[in-house]
């Protein structure tokens, strides 16, 4: 490309928001070196200037009011963005550069270009396009961002201010927070990330990432409440994590997130994740899928806000009440603890302690497993198990199946409680031994109902005759292989309640707390 000769026109690509257009500059009339083309001042009425001069000579350009893109080309140039949201890039040679007002981009590609931003001018990044010698870049005061396209893995430094740091795609990065807020994304490769003092966040796509809120070899700990968006299963474990507080788990991945002794803030994406707050009140969100949390802090919070965000599970150590949207609950550990449901069909598990399992609205399967256990099911057609132990059992409002499991169980039945008066409608007990010592218990009942007294009268239990028309009657009949047990309440001689045994027992009174 010549340096020298007559030039009769300038021609130069531009933008103004609506498309790329070319303006041409008639200089016919002019004789001059093409090497001193050069201060050039674009008028506010060019939004940006691919000021590519084609030349090798040392040019100043100045930018406009406006938003430009202003490139040195070869030469040691002098570029100055003044107003706008400029691009600066000196290109080959050593370059000094001056964003001014707005918010710059600076494209560096020799370790002596120059750039400087005065404080308050807006948020400015940095681009390396070169490596420095001794592999290492900080970022100049009044400075924001910095991006690794260098294509070799750099240790990043900001500043004080709020940064957000970069790594280059495929190598393997090093990146200091320092002071502020900062943003640290390694880009893929294997990248180390060190927050330091603010309110840190952390980029995690590879499993070999590993992130720190101190500066150990710098005798500096971090301090602010700190995030990881992850896009692989983390864990804020082992001390270079232990000032880390939250994990936001990002992508389309089914991924986990494990908390540490802090108050954390676990978050998952839209898959099935497994949420594990560790210790400390932890606040865990499930988003979509079926998500598993684990809870062992009475202070911890599970937070599903939507109702098709698939079925959730906890998986509980303490006692613990399931919140909006969350549909099963596993009681875990070896401490005798409390499961409550929700409004939902939910599936709660006791463990092997004793444990008061409560379903509350819903159509709820409740299992005891081993331990003395308390299992209510409430408004619903529910289906309890006992398990082994002395289980109290009680179905409540709805057609509830109930099985007592091996030892001796006591069926409750209360006012209000009973389903249909059929076979197929009635509340059954699937289970009910008299070797084991079971027994159905409705002496909170009033047998005499009808009599208008507040006294709670005891039922009269005439075996297997038939009703004599006399109210607090209780007797049993063998229809079709089952039992089933039936109450008089107000004398008319028919069944106001009905409960089915499966198989045929010859009942007692002894067989009922009446």
């Amino acid at each position: 490309m010549p340096t020298s000769g007559t030039v009769y026109e300038w021609a130069y690509e531009v933008s103004t928001g609506d498309g790329l257009y070319t303006v041409v500059w008639d200089i016919s009339e002019f004789s001059v070196q093409a090497s001193t083309l050069s201060p050039l001042i674009l008028g506010d009425d060019v939004d940006t200037l691919l000021a590519q001069h084609l030349m090798v000579g040392d040019d100043t350009v100045r930018g406009s009011s406006g938003n430009d893109g202003l490139l040195g080309y070869g030469g040691n140039d002098t570029i100055i963005g003044n107003d706008g949201n400029d691009f600066l890039d000196g290109g080959l040679g050593i370059d000094d550069m001056v964003g001014g007002l707005g918010d710059d981009t600076y494209v560096l590609d020799n370790a002596n270009d120059m750039i400087s931003e005065d404080a308050d001018q807006g948020t400015d990044s940095v681009t390396l396009q070169f490596a420095p010698t001794d592999g290492a870049y900080v970022l100049s005061a009044n400075f924001e961002n910095l991006r690794n396209l260098s294509g070799q893995g750099l240790v990043m430094g900001g500043n004080a201010g709020n940064n957000q740091l970069f790594g280059g795609s495929g190598v393997d990065d090093v990146l200091y927070g320092a002071g502020g807020n900062d943003y640290l994304n390694g880009g893929t490769g294997a990248d180390a990330m060190f927050g330091g003092s603010g309110h840190d966040t952390f980029f995690v796509d590879n499993t070999a990432d590993f992130v720190s809120d101190r500066w150990s070899d710098l005798g500096a700990t971090g301090d602010g409440v700190d995030e990881v968006r992850t896009s692989v299963s983390f864990a804020l474990v082992g001390g270079d994590r232990a000032d880390i507080e939250h994990v936001t788990l990002i992508g389309t991945a089914a991924i986990n997130a494990t908390g540490n002794a802090l108050v954390n803030e676990l978050s998952g994406n839209a898959a099935a994740n497994t949420l594990n707050g560790a210790a400390g009140a932890d606040v865990m969100r499930g988003g979509g899928g079926n998500d598993v949390y684990y809870v062992d802090n009475g202070g911890d919070r599970v937070i599903e806000t939507s109702a098709a965000g698939g079925a959730d599970t906890v998986r509980s150590s303490v006692s613990f009440e399931l919140g909006n949207n969350v549909e099963n609950l596993q009681l875990t550990g070896a401490v005798a603890s409390m499961g409550t449901g929700n409004a939902l069909a939910n599936r709660i598990s006791g463990n092997n302690q004793l444990n008061v399992l409560l379903g509350e609205a819903g159509d709820d399967v409740l299992t005891g497993n081993g331990g003395q256990d308390t299992l209510l099911g409430g408004i619903g057609d529910d289906q309890i198990d006992g398990g082994t132990g002395e289980d109290w059992v009680e179905g409540g409002v709805g057609k509830d199946i109930v099985t007592g499991g091996s030892d001796a169980d006591l069926f409750v039945f209360r006012s209000g409680d009973f389903a249909g008066l059929s076979a197929g409608s009635c509340d059954r007990i699937i289970d009910f031994s008299q070797a084991d010592g079971d027994q159905i218990r409705l002496n909170s009942i009033d047998a005499n109902g009808a009599n208008g007294s507040t006294t709670n009268e005891a039922f009269s239990f005439i075996g297997s005759a038939a009703f004599h028309g006399v109210a607090g009657e209780l007797r049993y009949v063998q229809n079709a292989g089952n039992t089933f047990v039936m109450g008089d309440t107000n004398g008319d001689g028919a069944a106001d309640f009905m409960i089915r045994l499966d198989g045929l027992h010859s009942l007692a009174a002894s067989d009922f707390l009446l």
